[in-house]
């Protein structure tokens, strides 16, 4: 009975012990604007159950155990999760911070973020991918067919060398075209920069590297392209060929996470020339001797034929020797009796070759900052036995909260790098210059009684190339920069500091040893090219970044810049080496200095006020406006400063009322915007008169020593300018259908006024021209993006996408004076000027492209043929046989002349694109990525030599000579034995092909093995990729995505002496501890 009592009262006394070991917390929660936020989730932290939700004025209250340490987790969407621990208190007041990650994507723009429901400009977003950036040594190739409006074009496919950028067209006929590269908000302006030619035998045509080395690709976290000057303007003077901003990774919260990786490649030429054979070879030369030494007495029959070289046998060749008797009676016998060695010289020199990446880095962080570090190392080799690139790069990146109101921002990075640019030679030399041609042209016979190729005096053999030319640069590049930003005492505002730098310096040594043609004339010969850049940034810039009333949102910036950027460029050539053992490494050991050490020093310096401010209401209309006054210290002081501003709207309609609740439209907004930006493409002082030293003129002195002239190189122009680009930008972007379909469409007008040309003067001032502003030229164009996200789910996942643009360039303004310009044989008042001439050889010396008030840029001028003169044609003009090319006498007057030019081709595609695929099956994935371009011709300078049979020494096309115009085998494509262009006052359509392809640019299939149950994996992937694997293309030359000039505004389209492409097959592992 006692027993019942004690539990009977137990029981009453429960409800009140498990009230005292309870208790009820309440508060208000509030937004970053002060203002109540209803529906709030409340929950204790660890419990699964849904504790409580804020009323319609933020006010909650939950029941909670007080017996132990208890938190609640305050999470609402759109804003950062909060978790406050209330063991000691029953009343909180919280304010929530807004989660710009979690409501709306950020873009990254110029000299901040902004969401990008925000974005009111043309903005192109890059995704990097992990294994694709791991096996990509530069930024170009990130870009190339993954954005609208981008085209990449190579100077040439060999390893280290030069890349050129263009969006939107081309801006300027003499300045640079390349865009601006901002990396972590430091200006990188060295695209398209390299040393400078050292003079001396054979390298007017070095050919130009690559500028942007020291941006590894592994180290992106992200690229945003701007396009409209809309988004470029704020960068001002530097923003007219579009801004590349590059932001780079950083760490997250956590522990430490390793990532390392390592690939190893195979690469191999794509394509080869169809060259003859030695069989093919000795019958042309048999064929060409008859044909170039008539035999002088044909009436004598029992005269041996004393002058075919080769005697052929089935499938092999023998040298034959002549001899003559008493009577002079000439007799053959076979050279040594055994057949000639014969030679593939594509396939001698071309070979496979083997590559290795490895790469690893680190990163963490804390609720007070985050860190991450990377390093790598990389032995890219060409397809030439000694054409290489050794790279190592060192990545530092650390964010760190100093306190609750300063944060400081610090990255740097080195970068070292060693080439072997075996793979160049004269650029724009003919074939004994050239290795490229060289390895096209070299005959395939060897005569077996000759153990070295010196014989042939008129060509460098393929050997000489690898063996006796070096071309070695080396180059270091580091880049940093600070940045503390603090918080002000006005909600919303901060302060940012930012100070960084650029260091670069670079050292290439070209050596022609005595078994190249440069080297067997001067006895040996070397240029040394240096470069020295510093540029050093300094950013002072006031930030606001606020919500009023969860309707009016301000992003708005203001700052002061400054910039300097100082380089020095040396160069140096000597000759007539005592020994050439030593190669590059013993200038001193050369007698005979053909430039002597000259520094050119340039230095400029950029002063500027910007300003943005972005406003949106109700996330439906937003308005963007822009302003930036650069200072540059290039021009007079008259002219010194410049303003570019902008103006840009958007209209997020798809929240409007109309349309917010629709089940197909998720996003549509209307954009367009204006603007003006710069572009101050003179070299530094180029308004003042220069003076230089001439190398080729030197007097002696009576000390035996060298005096060397002082020279006035050009006629000042203090009235120089900026050109100034103005563009117009309307776009649209959408998504349909849950986002499953999403795209982009952009129209623009473009047009740049005050040209940079170098307009000719009279001669009796001592000077063929003065560069001055005159001139207009216009971009307009149409771009589509579109993504399809077909299927997505736990196992499966596809989609597809691709970009094309369309730009059309015209020149509405020359602002030379008008001429006789002809055009199918008809003379038109017009204003133009001719490019630049291609080679200085006997070979392609006229110029391939010409400037046409009215006309797209640097179309293709010559003659325009009509097939071969036949034995039975009767209009042959002067000097023509039947056999020769039939070259359109435009204006009937019987004579091939300069007046029969007219246009013949055109380099400006219609269009260019890209295409992706991403396909994922559980834990197999596969990515692929085309790119093309349509519409644009190539002056192939290859076929003036190879597309014809000469009659000469050099090899040529199989077609060309087995398919070679016959008086008894007519042709109407190929001229005859003995045709030849040297001397040749134009081009003609002949060497014109269409420059159209589609890529296979990239292809990875990658898996990830199951590391769930490791304890030393996060992840381990291991892909297979494949680069240029597959071209379509009608271009008859190694490589269609090519223009030897890309950097010379006068040169455009033209295949000289490029390199052949590679396919790069890889594999590789990427693993994540």
């Amino acid at each position: 009975m006692k027993n019942k009592i004690i539990i009977t009262i137990a029981i009453l006394l429960l409800p009140l012990a498990l009230i005292a070991q309870s208790k009820t917390v309440t508060g208000v929660v509030n937004d970053d604007q002060g203002l109540p936020l209803p529906g709030v989730t409340v929950q204790v932290k660890g419990t699964d159950n849904l504790g409580a939700v804020t009323n319609f004025d933020g006010e909650f209250n939950i029941n909670i155990e007080s017996s132990k340490k208890q938190v609640l987790i305050f999470s609402y969407v759109g804003f950062q999760t909060i978790e406050i621990d209330v063991t000691t208190t029953n009343n909180v007041n919280i304010t929530m911070e807004v989660d710009t990650a979690e409501l709306d994507e950020v873009v990254v723009i110029g000299y901040g973020t902004v969401l990008k429901k925000d974005v009111t400009g043309s903005i192109s977003s890059v995704k990097v991918e992990e294994n694709i950036s791991n096996q990509t040594t530069g930024v170009d190739q990130l870009l190339q067919g993954r954005a609208a409006g981008v085209q990449v074009l190579q100077n040439s496919s060999a390893v280290g060398s030069g890349v050129s950028v263009r969006i939107r067209g081309t801006n300027s006929l003499r300045g640079n075209n390349e865009p601006l590269y901002v990396v972590d908000g430091i200006i990188i302006a060295s695209a398209g920069e390299d040393v400078l030619p050292a003079g001396g035998v054979g390298n007017s045509g070095q050919e130009a590297q690559n500028g942007l080395t020291g941006i590894n690709p592994r180290d992106i976290e992200s690229i945003e392209v701007l396009k409209d000057a809309s988004a470029t303007a704020i960068y001002g003077s530097r923003g007219a060929n579009g801004v590349v901003l590059i932001t780079t990774k950083k760490g997250e919260k956590g522990n430490v996470k390793l990532n390392t990786f390592y690939t190893t490649s195979v690469r191999s030429i794509r394509k080869k020339y169809d060259m003859l054979d030695g069989v093919g070879y000795a019958r042309y030369q048999n064929e060409s001797w008859v044909f170039n030494n008539p035999d002088p007495n044909p009436d004598i029959a029992n005269e041996v034929d004393t002058r075919i070289p080769y005697f052929v046998d089935g499938n092999q060749v023998y040298a034959l020797n002549y001899t003559s008797d008493a009577n002079g009676i000439t007799t053959s016998t076979l050279q040594g009796g055994t057949p000639l060695p014969t030679y593939d010289w594509q396939d001698e020199v071309y070979d496979a070759s083997f590559s290795q990446r490895f790469g690893t880095s680190a990163s963490g962080g804390s609720d007070n900052g985050n860190y991450y570090i990377s390093g790598g190392i990389g032995d890219e080799q060409g397809i030439v036995a000694n054409s290489r690139v050794k790279s190592g790069d060192l990545r530092i990146n650390l964010n760190q909260d100093l306190n609750k109101n300063l944060k400081l921002q610090a990255r740097a990075t080195a970068f070292f790098t060693e080439t072997d640019f075996a793979e160049s030679g004269d650029l724009i030399g003919s074939s004994n210059q050239s290795f490229v041609r060289s390895a096209i042209v070299f005959r395939p016979l060897i005569s077996n009684d000759v153990d070295t190729f010196y014989e042939d005096l008129d060509v460098s053999n393929p050997y000489s190339w690898i063996d006796d030319f070096s071309d070695i640069s080396k180059e270091k590049r580091f880049i940093g920069s600070i940045a503390l930003t603090y918080k002000l005492p006005i909600k919303g505002l901060s302060y940012q500091y930012r100070m960084g730098g650029n260091v670069r310096t670079k050292d290439r040594r070209r050596f022609y040893g005595k078994s190249t043609f440069q080297g067997r004339n001067a006895n040996g010969a070397l240029q040394i090219s240096g470069l020295d850049a510093k540029t050093f940034q300094v950013n002072n810039l006031i930030r606001f970044n606020r919500t009023f009333n969860r309707k009016h949102r301000v992003n708005a910036t203001a700052g002061i810049t400054y910039d300097v950027r100082d380089v020095e460029n040396s160069v140096y050539a000597v000759e007539d080496f005592f020994t050439t053992s030593l190669g590059t490494d013993q200038p001193y050991l050369g007698s005979v200095i053909t430039t002597p050490l000259t520094y050119l020093d340039s230095k400029q310096q950029v002063f500027s006020f910007l300003g943005r401010l972005n406003y949106a209401y109700a996330n439906k209309y937003v308005l963007t406006a822009s302003f930036r006054r650069d200072g540059v210290s290039k021009f007079s002081r008259a002219n010194r400063y410049s303003f570019f501003p902008s103006f840009a709207l958007a209209w997020n309609v798809s929240n409007e009322s109309f349309l917010k609740d629709s089940d197909f439209i998720n996003n549509l907004k209307i954009r367009a915007g204006w603007g003006q930006i710069g572009n101050h493409g003179i070299r530094p002082y180029g308004t003042i008169s220069n003076y230089g030293i001439s190398s080729s003129v030197q007097y002696g002195t009576p000390t035996n020593g060298i005096s060397i002239p002082v020279l006035l190189n050009n006629i000042a122009n203090p009235d120089l300018t900026w050109e100034t680009t103005e563009q117009y930008n309307f776009g649209l972007d959408f998504s349909v259908l849950d986002d499953r379909i999403s795209g982009t469409i952009d129209f623009y007008d473009k047009k740049t006024k005050d040209l940079l040309q170098n307009i000719p003067i009279p001669t009796s001032s001592g000077y063929s021209n003065i560069l001055i502003n005159k001139g207009d030229i216009s971009n307009k164009g149409v771009e589509l993006l579109m993504n399809f996200d077909v299927v997505s789910n736990d196992d499966f996942e596809f989609s597809f996408g691709g970009n094309i643009a369309f730009n059309r360039t015209n020149l509405e303004s020359l602002g030379v004076p008008a001429d006789d310009f002809y055009i199918n044989g008809i003379a038109e008042q017009r204003s133009f000027f001719f490019g630049s001439n291609i080679s200085r050889g006997q070979i392609f010396q006229s110029p391939a492209n010409v400037f046409v008030e009215g006309e797209e840029t640097s179309l293709f001028y010559g003659f325009e043929t009509d097939g071969i003169y036949q034995s039975d044609d009767a209009d042959l003009v002067d000097g023509a046989v039947p056999g020769d090319v039939r070259i359109i006498d435009q204006n009937g007057d019987g004579i091939i002349d300069d007046l029969d030019r007219t246009f013949i081709g055109n380099p400006n595609p219609d269009f260019v694109y890209g295409l992706n695929l991403n396909l994922r099956y559980k834990r197999l994935s596969i990515s692929m990525l085309f790119n093309g371009v349509y519409g644009n011709d190539i002056a192939n300078g290859n076929l003036l030599t190879i597309g014809n049979a000469t009659g000469q020494f050099q090899n040529v096309l199989s077609d060309s000579y087995y398919n070679a115009w016959r008086p008894d085998a007519p042709s109407n494509v190929y001229p005859r034995i003995g045709y030849n262009t040297v001397g040749d006052t134009a081009i003609t359509d002949r060497i014109i092909e269409d420059g159209s392809f589609l890529r296979l640019n990239n292809l990875t299939i990658g898996f990830d093995f199951p590391v769930e149950n490791s304890k030393l994996f996060d992840r381990f992937n291991l892909f297979v990729m494949a680069q240029n694997l597959f071209t379509w293309t009608d271009y008859s030359g190694y490589n269609p995505e090519i223009s030897s000039f890309s950097y010379d505004g006068l040169r455009n389209g033209v295949d000289w002496n490029g390199s052949p492409d590679a396919k790069n097959l890889s594999i590789g592992v990427n693993i994540n501890f």
